[in-house]
């Protein structure tokens, strides 16, 4: 009880990272990227729609789509990628994305409140414990906040309070 106990906690301080950075974006900055599709001169990967990173917007109903498939893992026992543009259908505004992304939150905190920390999570075909699955949640956040510290900075506005505070960024 005590590992879903921590990942509930360090969930939600990762889940008001992402939403303290969704709130600080400027409108005018909210479909930036740093690298325009077509400006890289090679061809993009099978499995993208474009060859650039995608802008702001896109990245966080990545994010929403993305924490889908985990909370459908966690209750399933099997990640399933092939359902991921499901998880999200509505339009790339902060009014929709934000609402969305609070949901999957919300989905994630009751899922917990059942998982079976000692069943193992097929991923791909291999076996995640749920120690292993709870690290990939996070690094795949991360990854994203990353990135997005990246695009602020490159658009010319301040990340948020929390992050500044938090990682010097």
């Amino acid at each position: 009880m005590m590992l879903i106990d921590a990942f509930a906690r360090y969930s939600k301080v990762l889940h008001r990272l992402t939403v303290d950075f969704v709130r600080a974006v400027p409108d005018d900055k909210w479909d930036f990227t740093p690298e325009p599709a077509g400006k890289l001169g090679r061809v993009p990967a099978p499995h993208r729609i474009g060859d650039g990173f995608a802008p702001f917007c896109k990245q966080l109903r990545h994010v929403v789509c993305v924490r889908g498939v985990y909370n459908a893992a966690l209750a399933t026992r099997k990640v399933d990628w092939t359902r991921k543009q499901n998880y999200y259908v509505g339009p790339l505004t902060r009014e929709a994305l934000l609402p969305a992304l609070e949901e999957k939150h919300r989905q994630l905190l009751a899922t917990l409140e059942t998982v079976d920390v000692d069943a193992a999570i097929d991923w791909d075909g291999t076996p995640f414990t749920f120690a292993l699955f709870t690290w990939e949640f996070v690094q795949h956040e991360a990854i994203h906040h990353g990135q997005w510290s990246i695009y602020a900075s490159l658009a010319g506005f301040d990340t948020p309070f929390s992050w500044r505070a938090s990682w010097g960024l």
